[in-house]
């Protein structure tokens, strides 16, 4: 099996301190773990982390956008 590039986590450790993560709960293309394995760690590493499964949702990428800039908002204050 040819392995394909990653970030290296490392990378995401040393970043931004908040993380806003969404995951569709109906996203047939990434399993649970991974999300729910990215925001353990990254928690895991003090970071601030704001995780969702979203409810009833596909791999859209747009939902709960008044919700990311209410959040994005109250972090930069």
């Amino acid at each position: 099996m040819k392995k394909i590039f990653v970030i290296p986590f490392g990378a995401c450790l040393s970043g931004t301190p908040h993380w806003y993560i969404r995951h569709g709960a109906r996203d047939r293309d990434t399993a649970f773990p991974v999300p729910v394995n990215f925001a353990t760690k990254l928690r895991n590493a003090g970071k601030d982390v704001n995780f969702l499964l979203a409810w009833n949702r596909p791999h859209s990428g747009d939902y709960a956008l008044d919700e990311l800039f209410q959040w994005i908002a109250e972090i930069t204050k």
